[in-house]
């Protein structure tokens, strides 16, 4: 019942040392310059962190959905990508580089499983055991069997995906392979349903999505205790997602402990 996929997914890639050039740079030579893009390949705002691992001096360029930028250029006598890729680390994250100053605190969010379904809560908010810290605190556990269908609690775009992954457990060596679904939502705020079951996924990335439309069947992977569904709302910070309060079928997620029940009329 664990949430730590959400952090790992946050960060596209760092690049840096290791020389490997990350999915979403290119460079492009044009007479004696050679240039560097970054391309936000995401249906959701994205802000890239530069830093230049000599001078330690940092750059952050915000992207729009789907955009691309020129950020970088240099005298191609001077340096070439191999070189610039030892001198700089590129790292990309979800959302803008500035704090979400509003988003909708009032919408109503729908319980994320069919009409007629009812399921037990295994574990609420602010709790003792993983539903705690900045990331996880506002988090909601449903116990599920696998292949229970799972719904977008509200209209949004799905940002990004993981459904390979047929390992679970409860050992911390499972963090990384929970399959998940998230959603990217107009206010700003993403939501992410996690532990689907392997190529349980049933939508892409790109793909716009309306509130109760099926997107993923539950399952028991990543660390997991045993078969459930794990999901919240958050908002993308520079240190992360940040776990956030909502109404979930018109009552607020503070209600929803652990032991009851809850049936989507």
């Amino acid at each position: 019942m664990i949430f730590r996929v959400l952090v790992l997914s946050l960060v596209f890639v760092s690049c840096g040392q290791s020389q490997k050039k990350p999915s979403y740079i290119s460079f492009k030579k044009l007479n004696d310059s050679i240039y560097v893009n970054v391309k936000n390949t995401l249906a959701c705002p994205t802000h890239l962190k530069v830093t230049n691992l000599i001078s330690k001096k940092q750059k952050v360029l915000d992207l729009k959905a789907y955009q691309e930028k020129t950020f970088l250029s240099f005298s191609s006598l001077e340096k070439d990508s191999i070189q610039i890729l030892k001198e700089f680390d590129f790292s990309l994250k979800y959302g803008t580089s500035y704090p979400l100053k509003s988003y909708d605190t009032l919408y109503n969010y729908a319980l994320p499983f069919l009409k007629g379904k009812r399921y037990k809560i295994l574990q609420g908010q602010n709790t003792n055991f993983t539903h705690k810290g900045t990331r996880s605190k506002y988090a909601i556990d449903f116990k599920m069997n696998v292949g229970q269908t799972i719904c977008a609690m509200r209209d949004g775009v799905v940002v990004a995906i993981k459904q390979d992954s047929n390992k679970g457990g409860r050992s911390k060596k499972y963090l990384n392979d929970g399959n998940y679904v998230m959603l990217y939502h107009k206010d700003g705020l993403f939501t992410q349903y996690v532990h689907l079951k392997k190529d349980g996924v049933i939508v892409k990335k790109g793909d716009s999505v309306k509130k109760g439309q099926p997107i993923a069947y539950s399952g028991n992977t990543g660390m997991s205790t045993e078969p459930h569904l794990h999901f919240g709302v958050f908002k993308a910070t520079e240190k992360g997602f940040e776990s956030i309060p909502y109404l979930l079928n018109s009552i607020s997620t503070k209600k929803y402990i652990k032991g009851k029940y809850a049936l989507n009329k």
